[in-house]
């Protein structure tokens, strides 16, 4: 196949709003991934580009970084930002997964930080997957940018990211984030956090969508890694059969 043609496909879910999508790019747009979901791309399509950007992990198994491995080793380049993507990117970067954004950035600087800075509460897939809660890294970003800009006091900066950070990702909510507050007062803070494109996780997404389509405008996808090599083990093939896979068409030679 000529790379000009190798096939996108774009795992998103709550990150990525249908507007975020740039015009004319050529790709499969598929919900959040879940175990199971990149080797069945890759055995559809064959040689590709995956982007991951949206994981599942609640009631149903996440992706595993061995997936992500093997689709490596049969000639998908896989890109990760912004969410579950900037997780297994800040994970598997050495083995050759492409990682974007600052979200991923951060991953990769702070590596003991818990998942749930990424973790969202979502509608399902069939309903669109939107978020029902904010991502404690927003928060944290949101909170940061407008203490910089002088709109929060120190004080109040110190108590919203302790707040958010003991909130648990389901409950998460600007309303929840400001129970606190005297109610004359939640409005203002809401404004001075929530400013326009105030998103982290968006940014990250829309920037890899955006790179993605200029790559796929320009013919200039980067080159498999060649270090991808994979080892099948029992608990790989174990995985995936528990997720519904069909293991016994799986090439793991």
């Amino acid at each position: 196949m000529s790379r000009s043609t190798l096939p996108v496909i774009v795992f998103a879910g709550p990150s990525v709003d249908p507007a975020d999508i740039p015009e004319d790019f050529r790709a499969h747009l598929s919900g959040p991934a879940s175990q199971g979901d990149i080797v069945a791309a890759v055995e559809q399509h064959g040689p590709c580009v995956i982007a991951l950007i949206d994981g599942l992990f609640q009631g149903v198994p996440a992706v595993r970084h061995k997936e992500i491995l093997w689709a490596m080793s049969r000639g998908a380049i896989v890109f990760g930002a912004a969410s579950m993507g900037a997780l297994r990117a800040a994970e598997l970067w050495s083995c050759g997964m492409q990682g974007r954004g600052l979200i991923y950035r951060w991953l990769r600087r702070f590596p003991l930080l818990p998942d749930d800075a990424v973790a969202v509460l979502h509608a399902p897939p069939e309903l669109g997957a939107g978020s029902l809660t904010e991502a404690l890294v927003d928060l944290r970003q949101g909170i940061k940018r407008a203490r910089r800009q002088g709109l929060l006091s120190q004080e109040a900066a110190a108590a919203l990211l302790q707040r958010a950070q003991q909130l648990h990702y389901t409950d998460r909510t600007f309303a929840n984030l400001t129970a606190d507050l005297p109610p004359q007062d939640r409005p203002a803070v809401l404004a001075s956090v929530r400013r326009p494109g105030w998103s982290q996780k968006k940014k990250d997404a829309f920037n890899l969508l955006r790179e993605l389509r200029a790559r796929q405008l320009h013919d200039n996808w980067p080159a498999p890694p060649a270090s991808a090599g994979f080892i099948c083990t029992d608990a790989f093939l174990h995985d995936l059969a528990e997720s519904g896979f069909p293991v016994h068409t799986l090439d793991v030679h």
